[in-house]
């Protein structure tokens, strides 16, 4: 009986001890589960981590295209700006060349009728002036500008002279006319130059354009032109009061003397 007590003790026994570690390892697998992740869930979490950085990067992306499809945009509006401003200068500039080129063929023209009133104007005054004038009793044929250069020669030439005295000086440009040597017209005898020198004193100091002619000169010069003539063909006269010493020496040895009149001498 003991041994069968006894038995049934031992397995009583054990079968509290395997309860107790049946409890303690329930326990166990109790505190294990409450901890525990399984595969799917840790790929799901990583997953939703994935996706939550997939989407930031997106909206980072969503947000730099914005921005520069905002600054393309913006520089697109400044350089339309700056070509609308260019072709609004282009144009300006277009227009104030036309208005100068304008203006300027405007003054070219006026100034080319000016200048052609001028020349015609100075043409009118050149056929004027070598037009012979008209006086029964000249036996000259001279135009009103070699009247002119005639009148102005004498005066210069012989201030406070008398009636003869200008009357010589106006025969001697006259026999150079007729002469051959010379021009053939009075204003060219006087405004001869020879070497770049003149040949009349008057003309090359300015004077003959200075002086204002007399009536004794106009007297003198009208009764030359009719004829009369004291001056025996004298072709040169020197005035040798006033005559640089070099040039009367020349005088008196090339030429041939023919007389004096007051203070000039006349030479052939």
């Amino acid at each position: 009986m003991l041994g069968l007590a006894g038995a049934i003790l031992m397995v009583t026994a054990d079968t509290k001890e395997v309860e107790a570690t049946s409890k303690i390892s329930y326990k166990s697998e109790t505190v294990t589960c409450s901890v525990f992740q399984s595969p799917g869930d840790q790929w799901l979490e990583e997953a939703d981590t994935e996706l939550t950085r997939i989407r930031k990067e997106q909206e980072i992306e969503e947000q730099e295209r914005q921005k520069a499809a905002a600054e393309q945009a913006e520089r697109e509006r400044r350089e339309a700006e700056e070509r609308a401003a260019e072709e609004e200068k282009r144009i300006a500039e277009e227009a104030a060349e036309k208005e100068a080129q304008s203006q300027a063929e405007t003054a070219g023209n006026e100034a080319q009728a000016a200048l052609a009133k001028a020349k015609n104007e100075e043409i009118q005054n050149a056929v004027s002036e070598s037009q012979p004038i008209a006086n029964s009793n000249w036996i000259y044929e001279v135009s009103e500008a070699d009247y002119t250069a005639l009148l102005k020669i004498v005066e210069a030439e012989t201030s406070g002279e008398d009636v003869t005295g200008k009357m010589l000086v106006a025969n001697v440009v006259l026999n150079r006319v007729k002469s051959g040597a010379f021009p053939n017209t009075i204003e060219g005898v006087v405004y001869q130059t020879k070497g770049g020198k003149a040949q009349f004193s008057p003309v090359a100091t300015g004077k003959i354009n200075r002086v204002h002619v007399s009536e004794t000169t106009v007297e003198a010069v009208e009764r030359a032109l009719c004829g009369e003539d004291p001056s025996q063909g004298a072709l040169y006269f020197v005035a040798p009061a006033y005559a640089n010493p070099e040039n009367l020496q020349w005088f008196r040895n090339s030429l041939t003397m023919l007389f004096a009149y007051h203070g000039h001498e006349f030479y052939i």
